[in-house]
């Protein structure tokens, strides 16, 4: 009786949450949410009342990711005069005022798996079509405004030390809890001493994220074509380019690639002539380097015997990409996640697209000599700035390879970081289903530390790059450059931290030699990974 009472009770202008006695705005749809509802975009397109199961109460129940403090469903009532819904317990009631409505559902999310049910509809034969989109990251700063200190010190001490820069994003539920730049996009001079007045970085600095390439380019490209159906991971890589044949190529599959058991060499220098190939190896064209890698590369050692990271398995992925798709590699990727997403600061050869070179953080001092050790006839003078640093990517490729290339800044790829966190959707957006994720970021059967491409931090393993708290289910890469991003499910937590660390000074060290900046901890990563897990509630 009670409960009818409060059924009454409620006003049937718009939804109610009548346990709580909370309003809940609604309102009637914008021209856009009309063609999310038309093509069936969203999270979830539900179409209640449904005949799942012969079990009656399994049937019109669905679960849905959602954040506390956001959410919102489209309904498209149909020729439904009334219709209740329970949401995470809470009962919710909306009339016909309008046939397409949008309902505000922020004050009733909850972080994580949130429950959705039809209760009833009137008439009984009624339907109803209800979408539910995939979050989207929102920023609250201030409440976390100092607690991340320890972080910031650490950074801040290194910077007066000489480190040159970095910039550092922390999501956590959802939210942007810490986006915060340090020291200088640009400090040295190419002769490694300090400019007289260093170019400071910006939050939206763009950072070469070198390796991490291959896993928001093409390991994103990849996904989105196996959820697409058109590809399939263990077939033959042959199968796609026909032209790979010879020496054992036929046996290789394009999971041999991503789990770096094909057995090619970390790299072939095609940008030398003297490379240890020999001088037919030599390409200064992105033509003629995939013909070589096509047909002549040669194999270090058998398919699956051993796991070496190698930039030709992803190199030739990338050429896969670009003959499935019928695209080159970066429009592919503009057309099919960064334009969807309005991501206009992640692309490749942004001094192509637009962009200056005060809007892009240096990386090596002068070319690609190490500090004048290194000399080839194509080598680059002065430092380092808006090029891909890469040597094989820049000078073989012309800026755009599967393994290296892309630039970024810290919050647009924690944008793309969060499609692997919510399954692959984003907004009204689905890019890649949560199977394909699956199957991807599960550990390789060759080496637990490595899923399809990505890293992953399994049994701990790699706690030098996720640092010690990291779940065994977080997974992500590093870009030799100075970049690190981590995706953390079970804490629901993304970090992006880019560094410029090879912006630095050449140190000798005996006959070799390193990069100042590679000895800092900002840069080595660990540290700052388990200082930032630490400062977590």
């Amino acid at each position: 009786m009670l409960g009818r009472l409060l059924f009454s009770g409620c006003l049937l202008l718009s939804l109610v949450a009548c346990s709580l006695s909370q309003q809940a705005p609604s309102r009637t749809v914008s021209a856009a949410e009309q063609l999310v509802l038309a093509e069936q975009r969203g999270q979830l397109v539900l179409h209640w009342p449904e005949q799942r199961s012969e079990r009656v109460a399994v049937n019109n129940k669905r679960r849905f990711l959602a954040y506390a403090g956001q959410g919102e469903l489209l309904i498209d009532l149909q020729q439904t005069q009334e219709l209740q819904l329970r949401l995470n317990q809470q009962l919710l009631t909306l009339t016909a005022t309008a046939q397409q409505q949008r309902i505000d559902i922020s004050k009733l999310t909850r972080n994580g798996e949130n429950r959705l049910e039809l209760v009833s509809i009137k008439p009984a034969n009624a339907q109803v079509q209800i979408s539910i989109p995939y979050p989207t990251l929102r920023s609250d700063l201030t409440s976390y405004a100092t607690a991340f200190s320890a972080v910031d010190q650490l950074i801040e001490q290194e910077i007066r030390q000489g480190f040159p820069g970095a910039v550092l994003v922390v999501v956590k539920d959802g939210v942007i809890i810490k986006h915060s730049a340090y020291g200088y996009a640009e400090r040295y001079q190419a002769d490694g001493t300090l400019l007289s007045q260093p170019r400071l970085m910006q939050t939206d600095t763009l950072f070469d994220i070198a390796s991490n390439s291959k896993m928001y380019a093409t390991n994103y490209a990849l996904m989105r074509l196996v959820s697409e159906g058109k590809l399939d991971v263990t077939k033959p890589v042959q199968h796609y380019l026909p032209e790979y044949q010879g020496d054992g190529r036929e046996q290789r599959t394009v999971s041999d690639l991503l789990y770096h058991t094909a057995g090619y060499a970390p790299e072939v220098h095609f940008f030398r002539p003297d490379n240890r190939h020999g001088p037919q190896f030599y390409s200064l064209n992105k033509a003629d380097t995939e013909q070589l890698i096509l047909t002549q590369v040669p194999f270090a050692t058998e398919r699956g015997t051993a796991v070496v990271y190698s930039d030709v398995d992803y190199m030739l992925l990338g050429m896969l990409i670009e003959r499935l798709s019928g695209l080159s590699l970066d429009q592919y990727l503009r057309q099919q996640f960064y334009l969807p997403l309005g991501l206009s600061h992640t692309l490749f050869n942004p001094l192509q697209h637009g962009f200056s070179r005060e809007q892009i953080a240096a990386t090596e001092l002068d070319g690609n000599s190490r500090g004048g050790r290194v000399s080839f006839p194509a080598n680059r003078s002065g430092v380092i700035v808006g090029e891909v640093h890469d040597e094989k990517a820049f000078y073989s490729f012309q800026g755009v390879a599967g393994h290296a290339g892309l630039f970024s800044t810290a919050e647009e790829l924690a944008v793309l970081m969060a499609l692997s966190l919510q399954g692959g959707g984003y907004g009204w957006q689905q890019f890649f289903t949560p199977a394909t994720l699956a199957q991807f970021v599960a550990p390789s059967p060759y080496d637990h530390r490595f899923g399809l491409g990505w890293r992953t931090a399994v049994q701990g393993d790699l706690n030098w790059h996720f640092g010690a708290y990291a779940s065994d289910s977080a997974y992500g890469h590093t870009g030799w450059t100075g970049t690190a991003t981590v995706i953390d499910p079970e804490q629901q937590l993304l970090v992006v931290l880019l560094t410029n660390k090879k912006h630095s000074p050449i140190v000798a060290e005996g006959d070799s030699y390193r990069f100042s900046g590679d000895s800092f901890e900002t840069g080595r990563y660990g540290s700052i990974l388990t200082l930032i897990y630490q400062a977590l509630p």
